[in-house]
């Protein structure tokens, strides 16, 4: 007599999950996770779309934005979906599986026919993103009806739909009539892979100057411009600071803008490349303060990588950061409206009191420790998933 096999799990995906560049690294940290804490994970992705999504930009390119000055978003379009879902079914029949994980993959699930019970995972809900952000701006209002039903479609098709703020939960059920019976909210981890254990950032003291530490991709929506503005004012104050950014550059136009002797940019580092992380290590643990004036944002995974260093963050209240950043605790969150001034102000009155400076150095590696890490995020779906009798509790 056989036994039986050990639950499965199949993980959708149209990019390969093992590159640490898809959906910022968090495919491959959610693979992972799942992988210790949940069950057997197989990666059924990618899916090579070249003609497809050759195709589609050419029709922009020659017809449709010349004629409109618009775009039509073909990688996620009805067309692209259904062509998902006939790839992704006929890979199903290949091998059983007793649980889908399907992270920013509503395009991959929206037609997907099966019985196998899909968790869709998310930092937000294009409702929240159209118009908003550079990716989904200037698009064809048949394009952003087509967004709006495949979301929808995605959202009715899974089992549980896990997003990593209340922000994005709230427009889920709001927006898309989701059931909020199956809307949970588990915030991401961290994706540095190596933090310091905790003895090593324990009772650290403040910098003689005051170090603050960025890292974004889009110049424009982490407002870096208001962080070099932060430093400014510091060193206006009296108070020497300086600032280090990785993930970005001014716009060439305005480099003449950004001359201040403090601040240092780093277009690009690899966390898959030794010397690339040995430097951002250091940037991390001698940082005093990981500053983020976003104008917009769904879940900054760096808040996480600063928590494990145990980095209280001075941020802006947008998007879902309050799901990340506790205010007053963690970290700090200004209003959007905030300029550099206010920032500095902040930083300054926390930078001049060790003792509220420590305590908040302690309570951001908790919060990392207790909730900001993969391994947790994990551990929480795993206990969603059997209070819905979605995975077996033996």
């Amino acid at each position: 007599m056989s036994l039986p096999s050990a639950p499965r799990i199949g993980f959708v995906t149209s990019t390969d999950p093992y590159n640490r560049r898809s959906w910022s690294g968090v495919h491959y940290s959610i693979l992972k996770a799942a992988e210790r804490n949940i069950g057997p994970v197989t990666a059924l992705g990618p899916v090579p779309m070249v003609w497809p999504l050759r195709i589609g930009d050419n029709l922009n390119r020659r017809l449709i934005t010349p004629l409109t000055r618009k775009r039509y978003h073909y990688s996620w379009s009805i067309v692209m979906a259904k062509i998902y879902a006939r790839i992704f079914g006929r890979r199903l029949q290949q091998q059983p599986f007793d649980l889908l994980l399907a992270p920013a993959s509503f395009t991959e699930i929206a037609y997907l026919d099966t019985t196998v019970p899909i968790v869709y995972i998310e930092d937000s809900t294009l409702g929240q993103l159209i118009d908003f952000y550079a990716g989904l701006m200037g698009l064809l209002t048949v394009s952003k009806r087509e967004l709006n039903f495949i979301e929808k479609k995605a959202l009715d098709n899974a089992s549980l739909v896990c997003y990593s703020s209340e922000w994005a939960a709230q427009s889920a059920i709001q927006d898309y009539g989701a059931d909020p019976a199956k809307v949970v909210v588990i915030p991401f981890g961290a994706n540095y892979p190596s933090p310091p254990d905790y003895a090593e950032i324990a009772d650290k003291p403040r910098n003689a100057e005051c170090r603050l530490f960025l890292m974004g991709g889009e110049w424009g929506r982490k407002g870096v411009a208001i962080a070099y503005d932060t430093i400014v004012a510091l060193n206006e104050r009296g108070v020497p600071a300086t600032l280090t950014v990785v993930g970005c550059a001014p716009p060439a136009a305005e480099a003449h803008k950004y001359q201040h002797p403090g601040f240092t940019t780093i277009p690009y580092l690899n966390m898959g490349e030794a010397a690339d992380l040995q430097r951002l290590d250091t940037l991390f643990r001698t940082a005093d303060f990981f500053i983020l004036p976003s104008r917009a944002e769904c879940a900054a995974i760096a808040f996480a990588d600063a928590n494990s260093f145990g980095l209280p963050v001075v941020t802006t209240d947008v998007g879902g950061i309050a799901s990340f950043v506790e205010q007053g605790k963690t970290g700090v969150m200004l209003p959007l409206s905030a300029t550099g001034e206010d920032f500095a102000t902040t930083i300054q009155s926390l930078y001049q009191d060790e003792a509220a400076y420590q305590q908040m150095r302690v309570a951001a590696r908790q919060r990392y420790e207790e909730t900001l890490n993969w391994d947790q995020w994990a551990l929480q779906l795993k206990r969603e998933l059997h209070t819905r009798g979605l995975w077996p509790t033996t």
